[in-house]
């Protein structure tokens, strides 16, 4: 018995069983549907967070009434908490790291939002500050306490501005953090 044609019918044999198993093709608009970005999907809750996220101010400076102790890296960047339904929290973003190469962006924040358990991972937004329309989305990852990382592809005009950045700018963008439990 040839053990190259054993293998290859066992081989044969198993994809046959995988295609018989795996679920029907998700349909062409199916795709398309999950493909969309969460704030077209949903555009009167992208509008409500919005404009929460606008009514947020944070202290900047000599008006800022409590000193960071610390790892305090550059400016305090709004941020809204949407973890599902109405549950939303106030909170600000304090960028540890910023850099852009290769049209990337490469971001690390301290989460400031009080005694709540931290997040595994957030999706977050970046809104334009004073436009208030989305920029980006990004998976914001946990690495050690309040501190998140993510690294996304920036659009060409937006890597070109932002690369001039320095984490001591104060930050063109203000940011949704959402959960995986928060939909629509």
């Amino acid at each position: 018995m040839d053990t190259d044609e054993t293998i290859i019918e066992l081989l044969r044999w198993r994809l046959a069983r995988a295609e018989a198993d795996a679920p029907p093709a998700p349909r062409a608009a199916r795709l398309l549907e999950l493909a969309r970005p969460w704030w077209d999907t949903w555009p009167e809750r992208f509008g409500e967070l919005v404009a929460r996220l606008g009514q947020m101010q944070v202290a900047y400076g000599l008006a800022m009434t409590e000193p960071r102790r610390g790892r305090n890296g550059g400016h305090a960047v709004p941020a809204l908490i949407a973890r599902g339904g109405d549950d939303e929290h106030e909170a600000s973003a304090r960028v540890l790291y910023l850099g852009v190469r290769g049209g990337r962006l490469h971001l690390r924040f301290r989460l400031d939002a009080g005694p709540q358990p931290a997040e595994p991972t957030f999706e977050a937004t970046f809104v334009a500050g004073d436009a208030a329309h989305p920029m980006l989305a990004a998976r914001a990852t946990l690495s050690v306490e309040s501190e998140y990382r993510l690294d996304a592809e920036l659009p060409d005009e937006v890597a070109a501005e932002w690369a001039r950045l320095k984490v001591t700018d104060r930050m063109p963008f203000r940011l949704i953090l959402r959960t995986d439990a928060s939909s629509g």
